[in-house]
């Protein structure tokens, strides 16, 4: 008999026999927009990027595709829940003020990561008269949009996750990349009050979704730790300032029985050991350019560690079939054999990756992913 997404996804995450990989996918905004248009279905909307007034009830991509698991929550972090400040525009591109105080300089017609310009969060003391800003409260949660997604889940049996941030992802959008690695080595009194901050507070933002009903099965947490060439601290920072705040937030999740995916860009291999003692049960999305190969990886840790993603999107890119098929059964049967691998791109689908080439991965993930 086949399973239920939820179980298939549970059994993955426990590195327990399965009657197939799960599966699960992200995409970026212009590939899914345009997936969207070709399916032409009134019954999708684009839900994965932000909200569109009156298409709560419209089904994402997510489940079209038939994945395994929903996101539900994403607890909105800013210091200030309020619209960004207009500082400057060109046909490409427009800088923002937003809600942390910060100026980022965004593209305008494409999706992407903004650049940094200033963050007005700089020193110990405007920290300290902003800080009892980030207080967990119900209008943090987009309500409307994720019930409704919330309960087609249950509906269909998926695994849902709570879906939020962990330490380095939140405070580097209030105190940039510099500043946050400069304070670890000059001002380690500060940094770890703030990474303190917001790791209750995203305790706190988990304690209320499931006050409201919305409990869910694991946790997918959010936070891009490396860069291409390594993490963005040394494993000796990792342990000093993030572990503890990172074993915090994880043990919460244990505690009600749910397993933990970490989803983090770059080259995190330093970070691996450090990461399965905080309590990550899965790592995603493994991307390949930064170095990260679960051909090499699951040999290592495949006992302690599910693995998701991996999937070279500059492969998927090609549209060449025989290309993709070669990257995906090499990798698959690489981490297939420790039960623990769960599909998805390693990074999100891009543009120029057709539907039709989409649609027959995914049949080629399904057919070549069944465990014996």
């Amino acid at each position: 008999m086949p399973l239920t997404s939820k179980e298939r996804v549970a059994r993955c995450l426990a590195r327990r026999p399965a009657d197939r990989v799960a599966m699960y996918d992200w995409f970026w905004a212009e590939t899914e927009a345009e997936y969207v248009r070709r399916i032409g279905d009134p019954d999708l909307w684009c839900g994965m990027h932000g909200a569109q007034a009156g298409t709560h009830e419209k089904r994402t991509l997510w489940e079209y595709f038939d994945f395994d698991l929903m996101q539900v929550a994403w607890p909105d972090q800013r210091l200030r829940m309020v619209a960004p400040t207009v500082l400057d525009e060109t046909d490409e591109w427009v800088l923002l003020r937003d809600g942390n105080d910060a100026e980022l300089r965004w593209w305008r017609h494409k999706m992407g990561t903004p650049e940094h310009v200033r963050f007005g969060i700089d020193t110990p003391e405007k920290w300290a008269r902003v800080k009892p800003l980030l207080q967990a409260s119900r209008d943090r949660i987009r309500w409307v949009e994720f019930w409704p997604r919330y309960r087609r889940a249950r509906e269909r049996d998926m695994f849902v996750c709570f879906a939020g941030v962990e330490v380095i992802e939140s405070v580097k959008d209030v105190l940039g990349h510099e500043q946050l690695c400069k304070a670890m080595l000059k001002q380690p009194d500060w940094i770890r009050d703030v990474f303190a901050t917001y790791t209750q507070f995203e305790i706190d933002m988990f304690r209320l979704c499931e006050a409201e009903g919305m409990t869910c099965d694991g946790a997918f947490i959010y936070g891009d730790i490396a860069y291409k060439n390594g993490p963005f601290m040394s494993p000796k920072h990792y342990r000093e300032f993030v572990y503890p705040c990172h074993k915090r937030l994880f043990d919460e999740f244990h505690a009600r029985g749910m397993p933990v995916i970490l989803h983090s860009d770059g080259d995190i291999r330093k970070l691996i050991p450090h990461f399965i003692d905080a309590g990550v049960d899965m790592i995603n999305p493994m991307e390949s350019r930064a170095g990260m190969d679960v051909r090499e990886l699951a040999p290592q840790y495949g006992d302690r560690l599910g693995f998701c993603g991996n999937i070279d999107v500059m492969v998927l890119a090609t549209n060449d079939r025989d290309r993709i098929q070669a990257e995906l059964h090499s990798k698959m049967a690489a981490a297939m054999k420790y039960r623990g691998y769960m599909y998805h791109s390693d990074h999100s689908i891009p543009p120029g990756v057709t539907l039709e080439t989409y649609r027959w991965l995914l049949d080629e993930v399904r057919r070549f992913g069944r465990y014996e």
